[in-house]
């Protein structure tokens, strides 16, 4: 080896000491550690997918906690909101948090309360998932398990963000229920059905063209809507974002103004070749003729329209909700805004910071297409 030569830079993520997005992109996720545990369980469990989704993401220590906020430097403390006792980790919000713990200590036999207070949280997860946890033989087990780790997070979460949220008086009755209520619909000849996992992520448009993504938000306590969506190049880099609180509005007029102002901004910037990509099939449908409408056509469908004859190449295409959470994060990010004027950003917030990451990364979400047998 020679000690004397010129010493150099390089990126510890790979053999190579050569730096790739790859590489970068373990490390951000899971400490440039692989995740291994029995998905199979997981994704073959017959129930609602958005579960699926959310204990995949706690799997892999990707909810947004106070811990993992605090480690990307967005001057959050790391503590727990609740208790304000330790780290707000995955492990301590779904199970060690005093609240949480409430809640198993009602769904777990006495006799095995210490073995499911012992374990470390990727141990835990997949070991309740698998319907084998120590001694609990129950065959609703799993279902017990994963819908009680929602309701948590879901409460939490709405503990945080809406200001008239009710933490209910009794959370283990509405876990029990909706376990119940999937365990009927498994039994239920009618909602027979094989699932197909497939994963979903944001694809860069063509060389020469840009693409836009664009959906919208409602916020319940407050009664609102909201749009929003960004544009960006074939290497995935920020060209100009946008937010829009437009009030009294149902969905799909939503989905209409925040497709309606994203092609507005291409246009008005100059961009000859545009993709345009949202999660509402009803609107994709209206715009491109494949959906009916009974008498005239909503006035932003025919502004709509209007823009795609003009002199420029345009695509309109449906995308599944995991790849388009970008677009997900500004409609959201209307609701902080002061007024209901169109807020353009030329420069990405830096809370869309790791959404972004994961889109030019290539990352992905599962998702789990049923087709009734």
């Amino acid at each position: 080896m020679d000690t004397d030569g010129h010493d150099s830079i390089g990126w510890g993520g790979t053999s190579t000491r050569d730096f790739t997005v790859q590489s970068a992109y373990v490390y951000q996720s899971v400490g440039g550690q692989t995740f291994e545990g029995d998905w199979k369980a997981l994704w073959s469990w017959k129930g609602p997918h958005r579960i699926q989704t959310f204990m995949w993401m706690a799997a892999h220590e990707r909810l947004l906690t106070n811990y993992w906020r605090s480690k990307w430097g967005v001057g959050i403390s790391p503590m727990c909101p609740d208790c304000d006792r330790d780290n707000e980790t995955t492990l301590h919000v779904l199970r060690d948090c005093p609240k949480a713990t409430q809640i198993w200590i009602r769904l777990v036999p006495s006799n095995q309360i210490t073995n499911f207070f012992s374990l470390n949280c990727r141990d835990w997860i997949f070991r309740n998932i698998s319907n084998q946890p120590q001694g609990i033989q129950s065959k609703k087990w799993t279902t017990t398990f994963l819908v009680a780790c929602w309701h948590i997070w879901t409460w939490r979460n709405k503990t945080i963000f809406e200001d008239d949220f009710q933490y209910p008086t009794n959370p283990t009755y509405i876990i029990l229920k909706m376990v119940d209520e999937i365990d009927n619909c498994n039994h239920n000849p009618m909602n027979l059905y094989h699932g197909n996992t497939i994963f979903i992520g944001w694809k860069k448009p063509q060389e020469g063209w840009v693409k836009l993504n664009c959906d919208r938000a409602y916020k319940d306590s407050l009664e609102l809507a909201g749009c929003g969506g960004l544009l960006r190049d074939s290497d995935g880099r920020w060209l100009t974002g946008y937010s829009r609180k437009i009030g009294t509005c149902d969905a799909l007029g939503a989905e209409m103004w925040g497709m309606y102002l994203g092609m507005q901004i291409a246009w008005r910037q100059g961009f000859n070749n545009l993709q345009v990509e949202s999660d509402s099939k009803m609107l994709v449908d209206m715009i491109t003729g494949k959906a009916r409408i009974n008498g005239k056509p909503p006035t932003l469908v025919r502004r709509i329209q209007e823009l795609l004859k003009l002199n420029w190449q345009v695509q309109i295409n449906h995308t599944w909700r995991e790849g388009n959470r970008c677009a997900d994060w500004l409609a959201n990010f209307s609701f902080s805004l002061n007024s209901f004027q169109i807020h353009v950003m030329k420069t990405r917030p830096s809370g869309i910071s790791s959404l972004l990451f994961d889109d030019i990364s290539g990352a992905c979400m599962p998702r789990n297409i049923r087709v009734i047998v």
